[in-house]
């Protein structure tokens, strides 16, 4: 049985660092990609083929063997730090487009809220464009309603005011015909008693009944006015404290 020498023992050695980095190869192919991995089992698969030499050839030529084997351990070797390499370059590109994808969601998203949020401010002003058109409007129409019934209280203290006269002028000529009468019947006195009495203050009871008259008239036109109509009249002559009084009370006030 012959030795084995030192060449060949270097090209025995040179055989197993290929085989073993044709077997990592094949290891790591199964992490990468469907094609990368294929690529690097075929250079793992031709690294296999190479090296697989007879101890014939190895005895005849282990240099030459040595040297084969080495350059098919570099090359699976430098195979599989490129599949790597792009594997790793590629997961990358794969990271940056998925965080940039979920960035741009994020921005749509936020986007949407905020169209969202002015769609709602924008209703939200709106409502209250038309509820501000809306008080704006009823106050309108309670000026209009106050001036009416301010110029409708105008109107009826006007008319009474003509109207008023024309009664206390007749109670007042009724009232003055017994004072006329009263003379004529005084010379009929001195037949029984003296002339020095006289009947004066009896000549003097007509007078009241047309201030009566006027008071019973001015209150039952007093009874046909509402509130806001006495207030106006007491306002318009001057009266203090009207604002919280209730119609009678306003009624005997302007009495």
């Amino acid at each position: 049985m012959s030795k084995t020498t030192r060449a060949q023992r270097q090209a025995l050695d040179a055989i197993d660092d290929a085989e073993s980095a044709a077997k990592k190869a094949r290891r790591v192919a199964k992490t990468l990609p469907a094609k990368s991995a294929r690529q690097l089992r075929e250079v793992a698969a031709e690294t296999v083929d190479e090296v697989d030499v007879s101890k014939k050839a190895i005895r005849k030529n282990p240099r030459k063997v040595a040297k084969k084997a080495h350059r098919a351990e570099d090359r699976v070797r430098k195979a599989t730090r490129a599949a790597v390499v792009k594997a790793e370059k590629k997961a990358r590109l794969r990271a940056e487009a998925e965080r940039a994808a979920a960035e741009a969601a994020k921005a749509a998203e936020e986007a949407k809220s905020r169209a969202a949020q002015a769609k709602a401010l924008k209703k939200a002003a709106a409502k209250a464009e038309r509820v501000a058109a809306k008080a704006e409007q009823e106050a309108l129409e309670a000026d209009r309603v106050l001036e009416a019934e301010l110029t409708s209280g105008e109107a009826e203290t006007d008319a009474a005011a003509t109207a008023a006269p024309e009664p206390t002028t007749a109670v007042a000529v009724v009232a003055v015909a017994p004072a006329d009468e009263a003379p004529a019947a005084a010379p009929k006195a001195p037949a029984k008693r003296s002339t020095t009495r006289t009947r004066a203050p009896r000549a003097q009871k007509p007078a009241s009944t047309p201030t009566a008259a006027a008071a019973a008239s001015d209150s039952s036109e007093l009874d046909t006015l509402t509130v806001a109509q006495l207030r106006e009249r007491a306002r318009a002559a001057g009266r203090a404290g009207y604002s919280r009084l209730t119609k009678a009370e306003l009624i005997t006030l302007l009495s």
